[in-house]
């Protein structure tokens, strides 16, 4: 029986090594390739992204121009009803929620 435990006992050992030495080499200090180029993707992806880089340098602030009146007055239009819309929404969820009570 003390033979059988020894030998149980001895491969659970070599077991939890291999386990054991598998699991810490996840966990090497050295960078990978992705690690190293972290995050100049974003910055490439922002500054392509940028219509007038030397914008953001300047300190005056010019008023935008290159929409005209009707596109503004759509747009605003647009976001008028989409507010009204939420607002009914939410008002329905307050009625539902006192015809529970």
């Amino acid at each position: 029986m003390t033979n059988g435990h020894t030998v149980i006992y001895s491969v659970l050992g070599v077991f939890l090594l291999a386990f054991a030495s598998l699991t810490s080499t996840g966990c090497s200090t050295e960078p990978k390739r992705v690690e190293a180029d972290f995050g100049n993707s974003v910055h490439q992806m922002v500054q392509a992204s940028t219509y007038n880089p030397e914008a953001a340098a300047s300190t005056e602030s010019l008023p935008v121009y290159g929409m005209d009146g009707k596109r503004a007055m759509n747009s605003l239009d647009a976001m008028k009803t989409d507010t009204e819309r939420r607002i009914e929404d939410f008002n329905d969820i307050l009625d539902f929620a006192e015809i529970g009570n």
